[in-house]
């Protein structure tokens, strides 16, 4: 099979860094040792680093967990979880959560791990002790929970089922959601290992909690729950909704097991195998580059292209569900055999296939759309995708203002975006809060027109902190751009496409990224005028001819215009080419426009200040309307009004879009009618 395929894309890799461990965990599949007796033959540091590289040079789209044993225990996790994450890797550390003091929470977090599994088996402190093999093990788990919620690095649940446990699913759900968990997953144990003498959970229980998993993933609409080693999840889903997006056959929920064909584990030696439950080792990276073993090992080729024998092999589920192909292994079969814990017997239909997922389409509702439209038109298309990627993964349909808040609150809290009084505040909060860039990425921004750096700046230090990543990088500038790129919803001619091209090659960079998507737009608007179905050279000329509109501007002071939200950018572009021609200017400059602007709020403040406003508010409309004729019963400008007071409102610092300078001088206007004390100007 072509190693290039989608079909043997590797999602998620495990590395099992140590043997070493600080419980001794019932479950374990490693036969973990002592704290004091790690293995003399583990992975090096500069061993695990070259895996890293080589995983990266052929994929940064794969998701990188590094467990044990304890990974807590290698000295050098902080260095491995920067490297990978340098590589452009999600790195993911799974970890019992007994060490995760603050000190180390905060290290992992300045490594830039995107997050931790933590596995928690009980809420009974003693159960989960027991388990565990620790006498306060509890404790300290719950200990470390509240240091990544304190130090704001994102964590998932992991639960291992078993017989005595598994009455404890609805309530692990509620204590993950009560938490602040982005995921629980639900493990199902195989018995391997330590494992091996103690009792698995029974099949009819196996049945029982699934369909509470998949029960309750329907109704989640913040926590992903999922079902680990339990491939029966997709049966299920299906029978209780054939449609269901949980049957959807790629990304991380793909059809059946992961292993071998999306997914492998590497052992602390180096070995490749295809889960930790499947021992038998594909090769060793010691000897063999990981990709080579990954694209022709004869197991992963049987797993991708599985002849299952027995029930599993006549199933109407096979390629939905397949089975899982450990278990038959450590009952001493075949890894084709019937899984023996399912309890499903084939009715002889047709073979159902899962859901091939689509191109991401999702609804947005109107309150939705009404808070993207406040945002500067130069992020919006960025908050767009950040939004669609979010509730996409979640599995649903439509992208609501609560998924928006919750995206705002993960970057400011859940208190909003923080205020600073003052500069020197501000400027401490933004020391504290800010990531590194590297040189060259700086040099971008510094190139930016200066309005624009703010903004740019929140988005891409975001965007890195959710990936996981240590600084800012001309990479992921670039990347960030190039989502910038609008979409065409006509066709175009090739000579309009050529026009357009040759107007925007003329553009700097760092402006382009600005201007492309307002004359995008307004070519296609200037199509649908004529009703045609394919954007024509005319088209093209006609919006150039809008966008100079018989003055010449400067670059920055164009984007500037361009960045205003939609509502008035028409209107700020059409005064201040009025106002450039009343002048005299050949041309308009971003210093133009700042002087344009004062202008015009120092007149409305004298309007304002002839109303009889003492203070600086949104009343000022509510008296115009009464004593500007052209304002009553005017719903045209009620609504606009309306949108301007939200997009105001919306702001996370509404003082910065006039600046403190020209709104002390406005408030310094009406103050004077406070102090004549009779209303009057």
């Amino acid at each position: 099979m072509d190693a290039s395929s989608t079909a043997e894309d590797l999602f998620l890799l495990a590395i099992n860094l140590t043997k070493r461990c600080n419980l001794a965990c019932a479950h374990c599949y490693m036969d973990a040792e002592t704290m004091q007796h790690g293995g003399e033959n583990e992975l090096a540091t500069e061993e695990v680093r070259g895996l890293l590289d080589e995983i990266a040079g052929r994929s940064t789209e794969t998701m990188v967990v590094l467990t044990g044993g304890e990974p807590l225990m290698r000295y050098d996790l902080e260095e491995l979880v920067a490297h990978g994450t340098g590589r452009g890797l999600a790195m993911v550390v799974g970890t019992n959560g007994v060490a995760l003091s603050d000190k180390r929470v905060q290290s992992l977090k300045a490594a830039g791990a995107m997050g931790v599994g933590i596995s928690v088996d009980s809420l009974d402190p003693e159960k989960h002790d027991a388990f565990r093999g620790l006498r306060g093990a509890w404790e300290k788990t719950m200990a470390g929970i509240e240091s990544c919620k304190r130090h704001g690095l994102p964590f998932q649940i992991h639960f291992s089922v078993t017989e005595a446990n598994a009455d404890e699913v609805p309530s692990m759900i509620a204590f993950a959601r009560a938490a602040g968990a982005r995921v629980l997953n639900v493990f199902f144990l195989v018995c391997t290992g330590r494992g091996e003498s103690m009792s698995d959970i029974s099949p009819v229980t196996y049945e029982r909690v699934l369909n509470q998993l998949v029960a309750a993933q329907e109704q989640s609409r913040d926590l992903l729950i999922r079902a680990r080693c339990a491939p029966h999840f997709k049966r299920i889903a299906y029978q209780r909704n054939p449609a269901s997006t949980l049957t959807r056959a790629a990304g991380y929920e793909g059809g059946g097991c992961l292993a071998g064909i999306h997914y492998c584990r590497i052992t602390p030696e180096g070995g490749v195998t295809a889960c930790p439950y499947i021992p038998e080792e594909e090769g060793n990276i010691r000897d063999k580059k990981f990709w080579d073993i990954w694209d022709q090992s004869l197991t992963f080729q049987s797993l991708r292209n599985p002849m299952l024998q027995g029930k599993c092999g006549s199933c109407e589920f096979r390629k939905l569900c397949g089975g899982c192909r450990a278990r038959p292994l450590a009952m001493g079969g075949s890894l084709m055999d019937t899984d023996p814990w399912c309890v499903h017997t084939p009715d002889g239909s047709a073979v159902i296939e899962p859901l091939i997922e689509q191109t991401r389409k999702l609804a947005w509702s109107e309150e939705a759309e009404k808070r993207l439209s406040r945002v500067p038109s130069f992020l919006r298309k960025m908050v767009r995708n950040r939004a669609e990627s979010y509730v996409h993964e979640q599995g649903l349909l439509m992208v609501t203002e609560e998924h928006l808040a919750t995206l705002a609150a993960r970057r400011f809290g859940s208190n909003g975006p923080p205020r600073p009084n003052t500069n020197e505040e501000k400027a401490q909060q933004a020391a504290s809060d800010s990531l590194p860039w590297s040189e060259q990425a700086k040099e971008r921004l510094a190139a930016m027109p200066a309005f624009l750096q703010q903004g740019v700046r929140a988005i891409a230090e975001d965007v890195a902190r959710s990936e996981g990543r240590l600084e800012v990088n001309i990479k992921l500038l670039d990347r960030l751009e190039s989502e910038q790129q609008p979409g065409r919803s006509f066709p175009w001619t090739d000579e309009s496409d050529r026009l357009l091209t040759a107007f925007l090659a003329e553009k700097k960079p760092q402006v382009r990224m600005f201007i492309a998507p307002a004359l995008e737009s307004a070519v296609e608007q200037f199509a649908k005028k004529r009703r045609a179905a394919t954007v024509e050279r005319a088209d093209v000329e006609a919006a150039i001819a809008q966008l100079t509109g018989g003055v010449e501007w400067d670059e920055d002071a164009l984007a500037r215009v361009l960045s205003a939200p939609d509502f008035i950018r028409a209107g700020i572009k059409k005064a201040a080419e009025f106002n450039a021609r009343k002048e005299g200017l050949a041309r308009i400059a971003s210093a133009d426009l700042t002087r344009f602007r004062n202008s015009a709020m120092m007149r409305a403040v004298q309007r304002m200040k002839g109303f009889g406003m003492q203070e600086l508010n949104f009343d000022a409309y509510a008296i115009a309307r009464d004593c500007v004729p052209r304002l009553k019963d005017n719903p045209e400008a009620d609504k606009r009004f309306e949108t301007i007071k939200n997009f105001v409102a919306a702001r996370e610092h509404p003082g910065d879009l006039l600046g403190q300078d020209l709104l002390e001088k406005m408030k310094a206007q009406l103050n004077a009618n406070k102090q004549n004390g009779d209303g009057q100007g």
